[in-house]
């Protein structure tokens, strides 16, 4: 058995904050309500992360790109930037973890309110029967259930180390350039595992030839290239290195 065609992802991850404004507002409109809301949320740096798995089961790595309002001094400028490259993506499939309820309304919201158009994939497929180009993993493992998963437990459950994984849910400073590396290295490793994630996930639904160990091992290799200053560098190759043992091992026991 042989896929019919590659599976062509890029996998997306953005990162937003409260707006002090939006949040005084929406306190005016609904003084009853208790919590801020998803509309009070502004895009503050967002990452993409492109993978192909080959017919015969083979991954192939393509860039990481990543932006955020330190480097391009705002929430437009980001957003405009993102939707740039996945305009140019627009045959690949975006694939994000909880993506649906956070970062499409997020990044909807924002399109609205700066009058920008949609990228392909994050448009709704209303119109002329076309398939929607956005997968949210956590949606998809959910199977019509009442179970969300949190990402960093998927991982934890396929062998990410917990060195990739600790303080995941941690608010993140944005004070000085380093605050701002480590936030961005943050989105970036969230595209990174969720990628690693979908590996799992594509072998459970039975991709001929897709082997894990390998494939992780190509994908760290790959962002490592791009990303040598990565905050989670150290980590990473020690979960790569640990998967080369393991396959050694496992060859020398045959």
């Amino acid at each position: 058995m042989t896929l019919s065609h590659p599976y062509k992802y890029t996998f997306l991850d953005t990162e937003s904050a409260w707006d002090r404004d939006l949040i005084a507002a929406n306190e005016e409109i609904h003084p009853d309500c208790q919590h801020n809301r998803i509309a009070s949320r502004c895009i503050s740096a967002a990452a993409l992360f492109d993978l192909d798995i080959l017919a015969d089961g083979a991954v192939s790595f393509g860039a990481v790109n990543s932006w955020s309002e330190y480097t391009h001094k705002s929430d437009l400028a980001v957003t405009k930037a993102l939707f740039g490259s996945l305009t140019e993506r627009a045959d690949r499939v975006v694939v994000t973890w909880g993506g649906l309820p956070v970062d499409q309304q997020v990044l909807t919201l924002t399109a609205m309110e700066y009058g920008l158009v949609l990228p392909p994939q994050l448009r709704e497929p209303v119109f002329g029967g076309r398939q929607r180009m956005h997968l949210d993993l956590s949606l998809a493992m959910r199977a019509g259930g009442k179970t969300w998963h949190h990402l960093s437990e998927v991982a934890y459950r396929i062998g990410v180390p917990l060195s990739l994984l600790r303080n995941k849910a941690r608010f993140f400073e944005t004070r000085t350039p380093a605050d701002w590396h480590l936030l961005l290295g943050h989105c970036e490793a969230d595209t990174l595992i969720t990628a690693i994630v979908m590996i799992a996930w594509r072998i459970a639904q039975g991709s001929p030839g897709l082997r894990f160990e390998p494939a992780v091992i190509g994908m760290i290799g790959a962002f490592l290239r791009q990303r040598p200053a990565h905050p989670m560098a150290v980590a990473l190759k020690a979960f790569s290195a640990d998967l080369e043992r393991w396959i050694s091992a496992s060859q020398e026991a045959a």
